[in-house]
């Protein structure tokens, strides 16, 4: 085989006779023009550089084509990983997008939260905190601060309620699911 001895125009005269053929089979997958383009031009590259390893028993157009076959079957499976790798980074800025507006708009409800609790007279303020920050149960702030267990639901009470009006005041959500989130 002529070819194997790094004949040049014996390989022009394959590239002439295999190239349109080739060409047709490999646009009829990708349909892309360009890639089509690449993907031969890889393929009589590849031919070049294999020339001394062909069997010149073995059928040169079925070598072809099986390598363009194969070349092929590379570009999806790679475009495949392309598509999927862009899809987790899309997902990936998306959630850390989200996270970081969710931790923005939680800061910014923290806030409020805590001008609301500095709003309220200071006896009810303290129980609050004892409760809700200290986590302390009302029988234990009952005996701390000398009151009965019933006063220490009621200050507890009005502050929730005085809480939650402050909330639809000062933003333009409900407070159900964050009060039961940040209070409790």
């Amino acid at each position: 085989m002529r070819l194997a001895k790094s004949d040049e125009s014996a390989f022009r005269e394959l590239y002439i006779h295999y190239k349109e053929k080739l060409w047709r089979y490999a646009f009829s997958f990708l349909k892309s023009e360009e890639e089509t383009d690449d993907l031969i031009q890889e393929i009589f590259i590849r031919v070049w550089e294999l020339r001394f390893f062909m069997d010149p028993e073995l059928s040169f157009s079925s070598f072809l084509y099986t390598m363009t076959r194969n070349r092929i079957l590379n570009y999806f499976r790679n475009m495949d990983v392309e598509q999927q790798l862009k899809k987790a980074l899309a997902l990936r800025i998306t959630v850390e997008t989200e996270a970081s507006e969710s931790d923005l708009i939680f800061s910014d409800y923290q806030a409020i939260l805590i001008n609301a609790i500095e709003q309220l007279p200071p006896q009810r303020q303290r129980i609050f905190n004892l409760s809700r920050i200290e986590q302390k149960s009302h029988k234990e702030i009952a005996v701390q601060l000398g009151i009965s267990v019933s006063t220490v639901q009621e200050h507890i009470s009005e502050s929730l309620r005085f809480i939650k009006r402050y909330f639809s005041k000062h933003t333009d959500i409900t407070l159900g699911v964050f009060t039961l989130a940040v209070l409790y």
